[in-house]
């Protein structure tokens, strides 16, 4: 039996999606109940939880969100161990490449702040842009953790995608300029540099769910099983999902330097 190792990644941000079954988009609206399961969970208290050492955890919005939107993972991030940060972002409804510069910002800070490197968490498309830094800088990222992102190609329910568009086609309007990332056409660099795999030394994991309703799942699991953390839920509620939240604890603490994996 051969015993090669197989690449990390096989990714391309532009292939077309496998026409695959979904959930219908309106299974997002109960969103809330993941919510309310993680009031209700011992894991909200930090209980069961692994603690953290002080180390920067920085949260980022998924598209069309603010950073306001991880302030409930930002709590608890603080309660068990850690020194949270916002992404700085601001509002997730720019050119994602502009957005990589905030962060970019951000990472620099929580590493000046604590002298060591940081843990992002990145929620659906916060997951991309998160990747894209941790490309850029790996010598200050220890580990990078997607919730609902689409890891292999950009794909997501039509009408999100064309909520999307509308959103940051008028954000460039009022700014005068124009957004091509994603596209063949991409000026800024973030399509090319986000497809690239992510360094060895970086600790990865996706925590997702089969009932998402915006993104394919298939697309936001990791090449790897040993990498993958499925929960239950929606995917707008995966910052609040107990579920994930106990696995994020778990993925978090993992100190252990990163091993290549075989399929």
């Amino acid at each position: 039996m051969s015993t090669s190792t197989a690449p990390e990644t096989h990714r391309t941000l532009l292939a077309p999606a496998p026409a695959i079954p979904a959930p219908p988009l309106w299974i997002e609206s109960l969103w809330a109940i993941d919510w309310l399961k993680l009031r209700l969970s011992p894991v909200y208290y930090g209980w069961g939880v692994p603690r953290g050492d002080g180390e920067a955890v920085i949260t980022v919005p998924g598209l069309m969100c603010p950073d306001a939107f991880m302030l409930e993972m930002h709590s608890w991030l603080r309660r068990v161990g850690y020194s949270p940060y916002l992404s700085g972002i601001v509002i997730n409804a720019d050119c994602p490449g502009r957005l990589a510069e905030r962060l970019d910002e951000t990472v620099r800070k929580a590493v000046r702040d604590t002298g060591r490197p940081v843990r992002l968490v990145g929620h659906s498309l916060g997951g991309i842009i998160a990747r894209r830094v941790a490309i850029g800088q790996p010598e200050n990222v220890s580990h990078l953790i997607c919730l609902g992102t689409p890891l292999h190609s950009v794909h997501a329910h039509p009408q999100v995608l064309a909520t999307g568009a509308l959103v940051l086609a008028a954000g460039m309007f009022l700014r005068g300029r124009e957004c091509l990332c994603f596209t063949l056409d991409c000026r800024c660099g973030f399509t090319a540099a986000a497809a690239q795999d992510l360094p060895a030394s970086i600790n990865h994991a996706s925590i997702y769910t089969k009932s998402d309703g915006v993104v394919d799942w298939h697309n936001a699991a990791e090449v790897h099983a040993r990498r993958n953390h499925e929960v239950g839920g929606t995917h707008t509620g995966l910052p609040y999902n107990p579920l994930a939240y106990r696995a994020l604890g778990h993925i978090l603490q993992d100190r252990r330097k990163p091993a290549n994996l075989a399929r």
